[in-house]
């Protein structure tokens, strides 16, 4: 029962920093003023996404213990509210 409320609970943290995260990120995508054409962003996007593919298919996946999640989470949730305070 307690690792059935483990898991929520690590679920509802995570939802939660994702959703702060996403409104943090929107909200600077409409206050800042970019000069960038959108050309050059999409190319850029797409040189971004070719990178990470690659860098991506020479490792090898290594799953994190619960205890590593929760820090993970935990560092992320403080780095956000710093961001926003």
């Amino acid at each position: 029962m307690k690792e059935a409320n483990s898991r929520r609970r690590f679920f509802k943290k995570a939802a939660a920093a994702v959703g702060v995260i996403a409104a943090v990120d929107y909200t600077k995508t409409l206050t800042s003023s970019s000069s960038v054409s959108t050309n050059t962003g999409s190319e850029n996007s797409t040189s971004d996404v070719t990178v990470q593919e690659m860098m991506l298919s020479k490792k090898q996946l290594v799953l994190m213990t619960d205890n590593e999640k929760k820090q993970m989470l935990e560092e992320l949730l403080k780095n956000v509210h710093k961001d926003i305070a």
